[in-house]
């Protein structure tokens, strides 16, 4: 990345590791140590919202909230609770294409314990029914699960809550303009020095290496989901990571949807919703869809 450089900022990048994936982020502050210091702290603040939301770790307070599913309410705290709440939001926005209850259906699938065969019709079935059936009941702080079947995931939100906390970070420790981009889930805020906007390159799922157009975010979110990255493999059969609820299967509208909107969370939720439905959901400020190859 080349920019016309501002001689009263400093440019500093950071590369890491959060969430399960990469993180690079990038920041224009008043001096080198300024901008590492507000990079440390939203890389720390990345991990720790990691660390609520996450199914692979059993001390996770999702985790704690599932185990009580069917048993007993729960008092949540900020993250989680500004997760659900986004979370059902969606949900109901979509028409159910987004759905955090998704849990059943991959864990049938074999996305969060490995199996040897694919489910069987009725596998299927019931972890459908345990997705579409579920709900969730908030009252301010206090969530309850009332069926012991739910399950919560929040494989398509926690990356892009993550990355609008992270941003929100970078803000209070000053920075004006910075990226924050976890394995292709992007916010930006403001531009850098002389353009329009953060660049941010669409990869063609198609073509390795291609892209199928760049976009410039300014105070803007992106994020993109497709079925051809995260599979898993039946013999001949492979399965995308991301499930219609309705059918139980991988989505199958789209090939690929990245969506630009106001906040990462929105744009995470929403390019799922809009991989499954293959429509443009509420809230959304553009869709760029690849179509399903024939």
């Amino acid at each position: 990345m080349r920019w016309r450089r501002n001689q009263d900022a400093a440019f500093v990048e950071r590369w890491s590791w959060a969430m399960g994936q990469p993180v690079h982020l990038a920041v224009f502050a008043e001096s080198e140590q300024a901008g590492l210091d507000a990079c440390a702290a939203a890389l720390a603040e990345l991990r720790r919202v990691e660390t609520k939301l996450t199914l692979f770790d059993d001390a996770s307070d999702l985790c704690e909230l599932n185990r009580r599913a069917g048993r007993g309410s729960m008092r949540v705290d900020r993250d989680l609770g500004t997760a659900l709440v986004l979370s059902e939001g969606f949900r109901t926005a979509t028409g159910g294409a987004f759905n955090a209850a998704v849990e059943p259906l991959m864990r049938a699938w074999g996305f969060h314990y490995p199996r040897q065969n694919p489910p069987s019709p009725r596998e299927i079935d019931e972890a459908r029914e345990a997705v579409t059936t579920a709900v969730v009941e908030i009252d301010g702080s206090v969530v309850r699960l009332p069926q012991r079947h739910t399950r919560l995931d929040f494989g398509g939100i926690g990356v892009g809550y993550g990355v609008d906390r992270a941003s929100a970070v970078l803000r209070s420790h000053g920075i004006r303009r910075g990226f924050v981009d976890v394995s292709g889930d992007c916010a930006a805020i403001g531009s850098p020095p002389g353009e329009s906007g953060w660049r941010v390159a669409i990869a063609d799922p198609r073509r390795r290496g291609q892209r199928l157009g760049t976009r410039r975010l300014t105070d803007a979110a992106l994020a993109t989901s497709a079925n051809t990255a995260s599979t898993l493999r039946f013999g001949s059969m492979v399965i995308g990571h991301v499930l219609d609820p309705d059918t139980g299967w991988p989505a199958r509208a789209l090939m690929q949807s990245s969506v630009v909107a106001a906040s990462a969370a929105s744009a995470d939720a929403l390019s799922t919703a809009t991989l499954v439905s293959g429509k443009r959901p509420p809230g959304v400020c553009e869709v760029i869809a690849l179509p399903t190859q024939s």
